[in-house]
């Protein structure tokens, strides 16, 4: 019980300095000519496709060009776009599988990348949606910042409680787990940066330098790979909170949380079985114990530093809510959140292992695990 009072305690400490780190764009904005290319990969996107572009064409940002590759669908997306009439957007229509070696998204990122002629690339999922200063502003921020790669937490839309009991752990874990500071101080500890495929934004000459797409088509995970080998690589990472400016609508329900998350959690750990195994299963001691002695143990001390890690998890759980714009019923419900992204980290292991993790109607390439940390 100490020593989950000693890590809890570690998590307020990541997350207060984290939150200065993650911090708002900056509203005073330049425009000086600079080109930007907004670049939307879409798989069987009918839902949201329209909303998204719509978002982006409705920027107060004047030399943007807009272009959507669909990749191969089986649904209305690509007859939606082609209803979109914009001298700005531009629509690739892909019926090709990706090459061997690829993930789709990362073909598809790669694809649209080659068709731009942006000095600046912003990558943005199709479930995304910008207010319409987000694009001025951010490279309004990457200038007066002197930033090569931006990424950032956008505000995630959660409507039904499959989505409120499984999407808030994402922000909570990288606000309070992962020291991104670190990562933003000093290129030595990259391995603790993030990236957000829902927004990243590249100078154009910074992404040709770490080979963009390319250096990582086959990962999972191919965010958070190219925030880390931007900072790897000598470049000047910035991390935001985006909550203001950029929304998104990751999954319409439990199922589609359940299995989207699965594709991931795995891959974070780089497909080490041990790291993988410990953690999720550290997250649930940490979880029930402290609730457990709280309410039975007969040990005052031991019932005190229970209730003291309860309170201090909700304490962290507040900032997450606050710092991100989450609703505020995940307090509450914080213990049943990590408990099932709990569940989801050991099915992703399963399965990546057996080679049965989907993804947009794609198997993702079955894995091999490494047994311990190397």
């Amino acid at each position: 019980m100490y020593g989950i009072f000693v890590f809890i305690l570690y998590q307020l400490m990541v997350s207060l300095i984290n939150m200065f780190f993650i911090r708002r764009p900056d509203k005073k904005y330049l425009t000086d000519g600079l080109k930007v290319s907004v670049l939307v990969p879409a798989r069987n996107e009918e839902e949201k496709i329209q909303s998204c572009v719509e978002s982006l064409l409705k920027q107060d940002y004047q030399n943007i060009e807009i272009i959507v590759l669909d990749d191969n669908s089986s649904d209305e997306t690509f007859n939606l776009l082609k209803s979109l009439h914009d001298d700005r957007l531009k629509i690739i229509k892909s019926e090709e599988e990706p090459p061997l070696g690829w993930m789709g998204k990362n073909w598809a990122c790669y694809r649209l990348y080659v068709a731009s002629s942006g000095d600046i690339l912003i990558f943005v999922d199709a479930d995304t949606y910008l207010s319409s200063d987000a694009v001025s502003t951010m490279v309004g921020t990457m200038q007066l910042n002197n930033l090569d790669f931006i990424t950032g937490i956008p505000r995630e839309e959660m409507y039904t409680f499959g989505e409120k009991i499984t999407i808030p752990f994402v922000n909570f874990s990288v606000l309070s787990i992962f020291p991104v500071f670190l990562g933003l101080i000093s290129k030595y500890f990259y391995f603790f940066l993030f990236g957000n495929g829902q927004f990243m934004m590249f100078k154009r000459e910074a992404y040709e330098k770490i080979h963009g797409h390319e250096s990582v088509k086959g990962e999972v995970v191919e965010d958070i790979a190219l925030s880390k080998a931007a900072k790897k690589n000598g470049l000047k990472v910035g991390i935001f909170n985006l909550s203001g400016l950029v929304s998104c609508r990751m999954y319409k329900n439990f199922k589609e949380a359940f299995f989207g998350l699965s594709k991931s959690y795995t891959a974070l750990f780089d497909f080490r079985l041990i790291p993988s195994l410990f953690v999720w299963a550290w997250m649930i001691v940490i979880t029930i114990f402290p609730i457990f002695n709280a309410i039975l143990s007969k040990d005052s001390s031991i019932r005190f530093f229970s209730i003291a890690s309860i309170f201090v998890t909700l304490l962290v759980w507040m900032i997450t809510s606050i710092k991100f714009n989450l609703p505020k019923i995940i307090l509450i419900l914080s213990p049943l959140i990590t408990l099932v992204n709990s569940l989801i980290g050991f099915v992703s292991m399963f399965l990546l292992l057996t080679g049965r993790s989907l993804w947009k109607g794609r198997v993702v390439e079955k894995k091999k695990f490494k047994l311990l940390i190397f």
